[in-house]
């Protein structure tokens, strides 16, 4: 039996702007899905794997494939020879641009980050400074907008240990720390600090193939957080309650429910992720 390890981050509220660099005219505009008729601000899986090669790559006990900056990539196997040896190519997956046969899908799933509110149609306007754009010869001053959305952002991963090539439990440790220290998202087009290091987090450990706890933060219109969804599905009995572990130092609605439920609920993030792990090593010891 196959055992999966899935987790829903949810992140410190904060100011996001100009998430990848995309622009329409003069305006910087954040990346935008529709949910319930309305207008949601997300960042990308794409953005969120950048952030885990900047935290693997300060860690000297780690291999890397490619090593990612400002500068550009560096690669220690363009052909990927070697996927076991670096963990970036085993729990990310890669992608052989002229031998398809030899890509590997990513172990780690990472869905899109979602905010928890609608985006308002926050802009602020701003001056880019002259010569800071190569395309536009004028030296005034170039005005342009920004979009803004003071929010917090939640996301699902999922893992599955048993897939990975090479030292299962520590790249599966790796990755969790990586993921519980991340600092912002996105790649060269990051120009704001996001603290993308979960305020929140719930972390499954199941032989279910479903994740099942995929958006479950809600946030009211007075900021108030809630888990009111995961409490229904624990109640409806479509996750097992000791299969679960939940970290935080925020006050959310729900949290005694789940407690009365026999849900390990933590006071903090790193203490669920220790649990988490804990149970992980125990498996495979096994």
């Amino acid at each position: 039996m196959t055992m999966h390890l899935f987790g829903t981050v949810l992140t410190p509220q904060a100011v996001a702007h100009n998430n990848r660099g995309e622009s329409e005219g003069t305006v910087s505009t954040l990346q935008k899905v529709i949910r319930d008729g309305e207008l949601y601000s997300t960042v990308s899986s794409e953005a969120i794997r950048y952030a885990l090669r900047e935290c693997w790559k300060d860690d000297e006990t780690l291999e890397l494939n490619r090593r990612v900056s400002h500068n550009g990539s560096e690669w220690a196997d363009k052909e990927f020879k070697k996927p076991a040896q670096h963990i970036d190519d085993d729990v990310l997956g890669y992608m052989h641009a002229r031998k398809e046969t030899l890509s590997r899908r990513g172990i780690l799933e990472i869905g899109r980050a979602v905010s928890t509110t609608p985006w308002p149609g926050t802009i602020s306007a701003h001056f880019a400074s002259p010569g800071s754009n190569p395309s536009v010869s004028s030296d005034n001053p170039i005005p342009y907008q920004c979009e803004v959305h003071d929010t917090r952002y939640q996301y699902t991963f999922a893992l599955t240990p048993d897939s990975l090539l090479k030292d299962k439990q520590t790249r599966t440790e790796k990755t969790l720390l990586a993921i519980q220290n991340l600092r912002r998202p996105a790649g060269n087009h990051a120009r704001f600090l996001f603290d993308f290091a979960p305020e929140a987090i719930i972390l499954r450990w199941t032989l279910d193939p479903a994740p099942r706890i995929m958006f479950c933060f809600g946030q009211g219109e007075d900021g108030r957080l809630s888990l009111a969804k995961l409490v229904a599905r624990v109640k409806g009995g479509d996750i097992d309650p000791t299969e679960l572990t939940v970290g935080t130092a925020e006050p959310i609605d729900g949290l005694d429910e789940l407690r009365k439920l026999k849900v390990p609920v933590h006071d903090g993030v790193k203490k669920a992720f220790s649990d988490i792990l804990a149970r992980v090593g125990k498996t495979t010891q096994d």
